[in-house]
């Protein structure tokens, strides 16, 4: 709340200052919005859930082995001395645990994918916003709002928002490149 307090109080000197030495012309957008309508971001989600799918195939059978083997475990532990008991045991903790991690290696896998094949589209979307701000003659674009949905622009006058601009762009160079 602190970090937050001095962040905003910085943030207003800052805009103070610069409007005292020149007037600032600030645009904003919702990047969310313009990405959940690219047809290439539905493209990259296809293939990220076919990823999912696998990894989740492979995880499944090896979480439904491992599933089994306990419960063979479990069915012949009374019939096993300490040692062999003890060696099992370990055995099954060790295949878990090594489930686990390939489960975390997985997941972080997926945001990898993700992150490499929508790097090319952001970067994309990042240029023409640069073009709609030059154009518009803005010096400052604020996203809209956080990645988890909090708004940062409260109020604003609709024709500082630039998002349909930079989507319709977007979906122009899109089909551009297409053809």
């Amino acid at each position: 709340m602190k970090q937050h307090f001095i962040f905003s109080a910085l943030l207003w000197i800052f805009l103070l200052t610069i409007d005292a030495q020149a007037q600032i012309k600030i645009g904003y957008m919702n990047p969310s919005v313009v990405l959940s309508q690219l047809d290439e971001v539905a493209i990259v989600e296809q293939q990220i859930e076919q990823l999912v799918q696998q990894r989740d195939t492979e995880l499944m059978s090896k979480a439904n082995q491992l599933q089994q083997d306990f419960v063979a475990y479990e069915e012949a532990r009374s019939m096993l001395n300490e040692e062999a008991r003890i060696i099992r045991e370990e055995d099954l903790l060790a295949r878990d645990q090594q489930l686990q991690e390939e489960r975390e290696n997985y997941l972080n896998e997926i945001t990898q994918k993700r992150a490499l094949l929508l790097q090319p589209i952001i970067e994309k979307m990042d240029q023409v916003m640069a073009e709609v701000a030059q154009e518009k003659g803005l010096d400052l674009i604020l996203n809209e709002a956080t990645s988890l949905g909090d708004a940062i622009v409260f109020f604003s006058a609709e024709e500082l928002n630039i998002t349909q601009e930079v989507l319709s762009r977007m979906i122009t160079s899109g089909n551009d490149s297409e053809n």
